[in-house]
């Protein structure tokens, strides 16, 4: 069962205001390497999962009862293809245009900065905490004995525009997911990520 999480106004934008304080004492790099490290520190405390099966890993994932899903509504479409209908993190980014306006510039340099420098699957800084969050919560799960695997294949801002990987990138994941690139159109229509998540085949099994 899903649990449902309240918001306090004040701490939603004292958090955003705390990264940008940050930005100015350490810059860019700082920020965006601060995110990267709260976000490994919180995976690092939440238990370890082993899963007999890929569905009993599905069924918990959905029903909220995997630390994968501890902070987001997860759906899964088919396969190893999985969504994320609302970000956790646009309560907090609603309330901080409605109370202060435009974000910070920082921001969108963080997320630039990430993109070139990690990864680019980033659409807002919050992308940098949430998607170095799963990766690190996905290394503490393992299927049949395997260990989960987790790549993005593209993230919607809040301002609705889509991120996605390289071209070259992108067709290896979709192929992976098992579904195009208008189907994945369609599914960020109605979600805010788009992701695999999967278990390495043996040798035996290719």
């Amino acid at each position: 069962m899903t649990k449902e999480t309240s918001s306090n106004p004040f701490i939603d934008v004292s958090v955003y205001l705390f990264f940008e304080d940050i930005a100015d004492k350490q810059g860019v790099e700082g920020f965006t390497n601060y995110m990267i490290g709260q976000a490994k520190s919180l995976a690092r405390s939440v238990p370890t999962e082993m899963y007999s099966t890929w569905d009993e890993f599905v069924e918990a994932t959905m029903n909220g009862d995997s630390v994968f899903s501890s902070f987001e509504k997860i759906g899964h479409p088919r396969g190893n293809c999985f969504v994320t209908k609302e970000c956790p993190f646009n309560v907090g980014i609603k309330e901080y245009i409605k109370r202060l306006g435009d974000f910070s510039k920082v921001h969108m340099d963080a997320t630039k900065h990430y993109n070139n420098t990690v990864q680019p699957s980033a659409a807002f800084s919050k992308c940098i905490l949430h998607q170095t969050y799963r990766q690190e919560v996905a290394n503490r799960i393992t299927i049949e004995g395997k260990p989960l695997r987790y790549a993005q294949i593209a993230t919607k801002a809040y301002t609705g525009d889509v991120v996605t990987p390289p071209s070259n990138w992108e067709r290896v994941l979709l192929e992976k997911g098992g579904i195009t690139q208008t189907e994945a159109y369609m599914l960020l229509r109605a979600n805010d990520c788009l992701y695999l998540l999967y278990v390495d085949k043996m040798e035996s099994e290719k």
